[in-house]
């Protein structure tokens, strides 16, 4: 009898936890999910570490990367919004990921290395070649509002 007590005990102090660790979490947003979930407005280009977003000849290469509006979908397409010379200018073309969701090309600008995408961040790598010098620039975005 005290076997029998014993083992109804314990089922009753065990079961709460067998539950409370049965919950499901929430899976993690795919990449696709966070690209895709709303508008990304250009932040900055940094070079070794310094914004250069103001810098003409940066602004020649990136366009004004603060003007910039990238809406990406998920049938593989994109909008982007920037300022040319104080002129409002639309792009659209594909896009895509590739190698495992670690680069993202896109058919104007090519492969972009992505450091870090999160629901508020997307930061992109790509090498430039500028007077037979090749240096990295990371491009960031940031959720738009």
């Amino acid at each position: 009898m005290k076997l029998y007590i014993f083992r109804y005990l314990l089922l009753v102090l065990v079961l709460p936890f067998a539950l409370v660790s049965c919950d499901k979490d929430d899976p993690e947003p795919t990449k696709t999910n966070l690209i895709v979930a709303h508008e990304w407005q250009g932040d900055r280009v940094l070079v070794a570490g310094s914004d250069v977003s103001d810098l003409p000849e940066i602004k020649e290469m990136f366009l004004d990367i603060k003007s910039t509006r990238l809406t990406l979908r998920r049938d593989g397409t994109y909008t982007a919004v920037y300022d040319q010379a104080g002129t409002s200018q639309t792009t659209t073309g594909t896009w895509e990921f590739k190698e495992n969701e670690t680069i993202i090309y896109f058919d104007l600008l090519g492969d972009l290395q992505i450091e870090t995408l999160t629901p508020t961040n997307m930061d992109l790598i790509t090498t430039v070649n500028r007077n037979d010098t090749n240096f990295d620039a990371k491009v960031q975005f940031v959720k738009k509002d």
